[in-house]
């Protein structure tokens, strides 16, 4: 499914967790891999530098040898083919740009934090930009992840076309010997008005229905896999619903949901069910999406 991926990195700890799980991808794929470092101008000047260009200079030096080891490290890890790529700027903006300047690109593997308060506000500084804005599918790794196949993997779905291409993306993921993949529907209840009179088969009717159609994409799907796919018709918040059942199942090693919901409002890049899973779920989380022009990249 990827030929492409990009994994931009800070050599961090958790970028080091990001690029194991971009190389092990690389390798199953047989994709190239562009190892990615966003460098910026230093706020201040070291005594030992007689001159901000000195400092400028160091710091690039730096940059240029940690993408030298970090290249050797994705290709012991199983990356086939890798390049790096070294640019200035503000980060998400940078990467975003350069995922745009290249249409063969296909996935992203960037890391973010915990599940702390203050972490969920951190990822927005970056992963959540990125996942918002760029063109193609973003795997945020963080938590329960690492550089083995993802063997239990949950896929919220609400049937739109941006659902299908998160159950393709789980399709190719998901890897034998495990519990398979989950696909959820969460029945969101529509809000009664005072003096509104609901049928009093409503309810039944509808998650009759969503059960039958839920269970046809599951037949579909059991077709083209040889991994364990089950079903599940719950009530409430999709977003709410995915992450108690996260909470409930610690087996979960990998969420695919869409990138956008029913409404297709291209402003909302990311969507309320996607971004909740994002910033919430403690196991790596990929936003499918078919490659497309990337929007104007804007706080």
């Amino acid at each position: 499914m990827f030929k492409k991926i990009i994994c931009p990195i800070d050599f961090s700890p958790t970028s080091d967790q990001a690029l194991a799980t971009a190389s092990r991808m690389a390798g199953e794929e047989d994709a190239e891999l562009v190892v990615l470092h966003v460098g910026s101008a230093p706020w201040l000047v070291p005594s030992r530098y007689p001159s901000p260009a000195d400092l400028i200079d160091a710091l690039r030096r730096e940059d240029e040898a940690g993408l030298v080891v970090a290249a050797k490290e994705a290709s012991r890890l199983g990356a086939p083919r890798v390049s790096t790529r070294l640019v200035d700027g503000t980060a998400w903006q940078e990467i975003v740009r350069v995922i745009g300047e290249d249409p063969q690109l296909d996935l992203a593997v960037v890391g973010a934090h915990g599940r702390s308060a203050i972490a969920r506000v951190l990822l927005g500084s970056v992963a959540d930009k990125v996942v918002r804005h760029a063109p193609c599918s973003v795997l945020v790794v963080r938590g329960r992840g690492d550089a083995k196949g993802y063997r239990h993997v949950l896929c919220p779905v609400d049937f739109s076309d941006s659902s299908r291409q998160a159950v393709e993306v789980a399709a190719e993921l998901a890897v034998p010997g495990g519990a398979g993949i989950l696909l959820m529907h969460a029945i969101d209840m529509p809000v009664v008005y005072p003096g509104e009179i609901i049928p009093p088969d409503f309810y039944a009717d509808l998650a009759k229905h969503t059960n039958r159609v839920l269970e046809e994409w599951a037949e579909d799907l059991r077709k083209r896999v040889d991994v364990p796919v089950t079903t599940l018709v719950e009530t409430g918040s999709p977003g709410a619903r995915a992450i108690q059942m996260l909470d409930r199942d610690s087996t979960f090693d990998l969420v695919a949901v869409g990138s956008q919901g029913r409404t297709g409002l291209r402003r909302f890049l990311l969507g309320s069910v996607a971004e909740r899973i994002v910033r919430h779920a403690p196991c790596p989380v990929i936003v499918a999406r078919a490659r497309r022009a990337p929007p104007m990249p804007r706080e």
